[in-house]
């Protein structure tokens, strides 16, 4: 069973600047959650606050009924967590990386991990310094996929992929939710193709949850308009 995440006037200040304020949400088991916003919303921070890495300043978040910024080391194993942020030695090899990762998963699958690797058609052994930005981002995918995670937390790593990449990425975080009841949150700039696999949404404005729904809601309330439109719309209601 997946891991469901719940926030409750979730806020959080630095510099006394106000980052998130008040925000309260449930997500569900299973669900795959696009965060969407413009930059500055506080998507990363969100983000942050969810894996542990940052405490709030005020109200709570859980993950399964546990605060992620207690170090819960059964807890970290079944999540995995990719972003943008997360850099990779270049002298290592990509067999090397893959060896290093999986030490920290008890769950981790060899096999998974080599069907990934066709998929992405990654070389393992290929030098780390020696990879685009985006095969980087692919050796990283398959290193946290191959974790069999219950909770995968996605911060804007799909701009470098490329459109293949990109596709097969979706593919396999979509898979995962169907066939794994995974659940998934991500938060990206790239609107391409997010509808077709998305289950619910949450808009950030500065620093606020201005919309949480399911898609098909949605898509409901702007059937006139393209899903792109629909977003710029109701940002544009906040400024």
């Amino acid at each position: 069973m997946s891991y469901k995440l719940v926030a409750e006037s979730l806020s959080f200040k630095a510099q006394n600047k106000d980052i998130l304020n008040n925000l309260s949400f449930t997500i569900e088991p299973g669900q795959f959650v696009t965060i969407l916003g413009e930059n500055g919303a506080g998507k990363t921070t969100l983000l942050d606050l969810i894996m542990g890495f940052s405490k709030s300043t005020a109200g709570s978040i859980s993950i399964a009924d546990q605060n992620p910024y207690e170090d819960h080391w059964k807890l970290r194993q079944d999540i995995c967590y990719l972003s943008e942020k997360v850099d990779i030695p270049a002298d290592i090899s990509v067999a090397e990386f893959l060896d290093f990762n999986r030490f920290f998963y008890k769950n981790y699958s060899k096999k998974i991990e080599s069907e990934l690797c066709k998929t992405f058609k990654m070389n393992k052994n290929l030098r780390i310094g020696n990879l685009s930005a985006g095969e980087t981002r692919r050796a990283q995918i398959v290193g946290a996929l191959s974790s069999e995670p219950k909770l995968i937390i996605v911060d804007e790593i799909t701009a470098v992929l490329d459109i293949v990449g990109r596709r097969r990425f979706m593919d396999v975080l979509f898979h995962l939710v169907k066939e794994k009841k995974c659940t998934v949150v991500m938060a990206t700039n790239i609107l391409e193709d997010l509808e077709s696999y998305i289950s619910h949404l949450f808009l950030l404005s500065k620093g606020e949850l201005i919309l949480s729904k399911s898609l098909t809601d949605f898509r409901r309330t702007h059937e006139n308009l393209s899903f792109s439109e629909s977003i710029v719309k109701e940002l544009d209601k906040d400024d």
